[in-house]
């Protein structure tokens, strides 16, 4: 929940108001079901195979090195966008909570997050593990205050049941919001003695991510409707006072930052353990590469998110389909998890993502 809960939390509120309530709820159940399933493939992957890898060096074992690279860039790429998402979220919400006491532009507070933030990676990430939980346990009683205060506020005549024209918009921002792949490693590892629980933690995880996510958008749109903002405090501070707002900021930058070292730590690994890189210059590949991205000025929130969204949980998931068959095939241990899959489900759900895909690099371009 920790790595699931971030950024998208607070960039779909403003989707799910241009596109319609209808196409939020359908696309969050219909979503949180495959991550869910693609989390328990990637389970059963790591857990079936000897070694520390991520997703490149599984497919160098099961298919060769030409595959290990492939997966590399799409790997990256995903990465980068995810950390790239944060680092504008994170600096809009810091920039809102810093600024009226100590001045200054998003730029300077964007650059302080990163900075904070590869410094943690540099020196491990065991430095924040143990407060995840707290930090975790916090935000969803931000999640409950808003939503609770939020009630009073809300107009049904805010909600828009369907927009046709936006109908598929927001595929690529709750694909985003859902996944947790990159946790799934460091499950299996925290969980390697009670592996019997692993399924079940990951089944919590995400649909419990998804039902709390999916509360607090429905509140956050009734409260705001066309005056949703893309980072969604922006638009909820005209609403309600500035106390609760600062208390989300707090909260919002944590959910943020936590998910934002975890994914910065896999990361790091996919070039420390499957590239065999120094691991510190794993660190300054993972860390520093998108927020020269930032830098350049790529900082349009939804369009990052829905790419990163499309990318991550679509060709993320074929790769994860087609890795399953091979390791049912030749498996290097017994594994907890053992999922049913035969050709036409995992052709179906490739060409959902692959279209997902399309479709999003498309709107991106339009």
């Amino acid at each position: 929940m920790g790595t699931i809960i971030g950024v998208g939390l607070f960039t779909i509120p403003y989707i799910a108001a241009i596109s319609g309530i209808l196409p939020l709820i359908f696309y969050m159940a219909v979503l949180a079901a495959v991550q869910n399933y693609l989390h328990l493939l990637y389970a059963e992957i790591v857990l079936s195979t000897q070694g520390s890898h991520r997703l490149p060096g599984y497919v160098e074992k099961y298919n060769g090195r030409f595959g290990k690279f492939i997966t590399l860039i799409i790997t990256i790429f995903s990465d980068y966008g995810a950390m790239l998402a944060y680092v504008i979220v994170g600096g809009l919400f810091l920039h809102q909570l810093l600024s009226p006491i100590f001045g200054g532009g998003i730029l300077i507070y964007a650059s302080i997050l990163f900075l904070f933030e590869a410094i943690i990676v540099f020196f491990g990430i065991r430095l924040i593990a143990g407060a995840e939980f707290i930090m975790t346990a916090f935000l969803i009683l931000i999640i409950g205050l808003i939503s609770w205060n939020g009630l009073a506020f809300i107009k049904l005549d805010n909600y828009t049941l369907v927009n046709w024209q936006n109908i598929f918009l927001p595929y690529g921002p709750i694909f985003f919001a859902i996944g947790g792949m990159a946790a799934i490693p460091e499950v299996c590892k925290l969980l390697a003695r009670e592996k019997n629980k692993i399924k079940s933690a990951i089944a919590w995880g995400t649909y419990l991510s998804a039902a709390l996510m999916l509360i607090f958008i429905l509140v956050i749109v009734g409260v705001t409707g066309a005056n949703t903002t893309p980072d969604t405090l922006a638009g909820l501070s005209q609403v309600f006072g500035g106390g609760i707002i600062k208390i989300a900021l707090v909260f919002g930058l944590l959910a943020i930052f936590t998910s934002m070292i975890s994914i910065a730590q896999a990361s790091r690994e996919v070039f420390w353990w499957d590239f065999k890189l120094n691991k510190n210059l794993a660190w300054a590949l993972a860390c520093f590469t998108p927020f020269f991205i930032y830098l350049i000025g790529i900082r349009d929130i939804t369009k990052v998110v829905s790419l990163t969204g499309a990318i991550s949980g679509g060709i993320l998931g074929v790769a994860a389909i087609y890795l399953i068959f091979k390791v049912k095939q030749k498996c290097e241990r017994d594994s907890a998890i053992k999922n049913k899959i035969d050709k036409i489900t995992g052709f179906g759900l490739s060409l959902l993502f692959v279209l997902g895909l399309i479709y999003e690099i498309w709107n991106v371009l339009k």
